[in-house]
């Protein structure tokens, strides 16, 4: 729905997307536009569920240079990301959602951004009584399990582990090659994390960035870590790959683990694992980094 046309001539016609997910009430969407649309920044995509179509009406006909893209299926925050990065018309995508404000961004910072090659930029977060959030994380052993500690941002250019609440600055190539945010895991907390470790296994790099923050206009959202099928899927996807002559494998021998811990059942449990096998195959040549040196090597990377 609305938004301008299409300057196909160019390649990239706008310099940076901001990329809006929706949430939240209707009066604090019409501020964000306002705001939006006054740093003149880049194109307005907006993603929303069918649900809201009443509200988009009406907001397509308050700001007619946005474009709002209406999703009927019911999906996760992670598939609308996936599909606002395809939509956009720009090499970088600010992606954040509804209920934040940008606090802080210069536009001077877009060119050095895209020239660096990193996947994604992480902005730091606030509450609305202006307190850093700790929404940077890294990762770390702890009694031979992986734990992911979240710290308050400090200085620029540290190595993250995944974008908090999905925000950030993304690189749309290198976030095609990622393979994006995995549909098939609905928990949010073990999407992200999917997301963010593939990226590390696979050699691209996500920082933080405390050139740009967000501003929460309510209470800040609380990561759910509860282990679920989502877990299950992150763990053969990434913990369970092992480096072999510079490629990625999902060893055989893993299955026995996997099976003695799921609660799915010996036969589907089988085909889960197989399934995520014939993944990991097609992706082996992009593994770069065995998950434990990884991890143990986190600040070295």
């Amino acid at each position: 729905m609305g938004g301008p046309r299409w300057d196909r001539i160019r390649r990239y016609p706008f310099p940076l997307t901001v990329l809006v997910l929706g949430r939240g009430d209707r009066l604090f969407k019409g501020e964000l536009l306002k705001d939006l649309q006054a740093r003149g920044i880049g194109e307005i995509l907006w993603v929303e569920g069918d649900q809201t179509a009443a509200d988009m009406d009406s907001l397509a006909h308050d700001f007619p240079d946005v474009r709002f893209l209406l999703v009927k299926a019911p999906a996760t925050a992670g598939e609308w990301v996936n599909v606002g990065i395809e939509e956009s018309r720009a090499p970088l995508v600010l992606v954040l959602w509804s209920d934040t404000r940008l606090s802080r961004f210069p536009p001077s910072s877009i060119g050095p951004f895209e020239k660096s090659g990193s996947l994604c930029w992480l902005p730091t977060a606030r509450t609305p009584r202006d307190e850093l959030i700790p929404s940077w994380q890294a990762p770390q052993w702890k009694k031979r399990r992986l734990s992911v500690s979240f710290r308050i941002p400090r200085k620029e250019g540290e190595r993250v582990l995944f974008p908090f609440d999905y925000c950030g600055i993304y690189n749309r190539e290198k976030f095609a090659q990622s393979g994006g945010y995995d549909r098939a895991i609905a928990s949010a907390y073990w999407q992200k994390l999917d997301f963010g470790f593939r990226c590390l296994l696979w050699g691209e790099n996500l920082f933080g960035t405390t050139g740009i923050s967000l501003t929460y206009t309510g209470g800040p959202p609380e990561e759910d870590t509860t282990p679920d099928a989502g877990y299950k899927l992150f763990w053969l996807k990434n913990l369970a790959v092992q480096l072999r002559r510079e490629t990625g494998v999902l060893p055989v021998v893993k299955i026995l683990d996997y099976m003695l811990h799921s609660d799915t059942g010996p036969l589907y449990a089988i085909k889960e694992f197989r399934a995520v096998r014939g993944w990991v195959r097609t992706h082996r040549f992009r593994f770069r980094r065995d998950p434990r040196q990884a991890i143990e090597r986190w600040e070295g990377i």
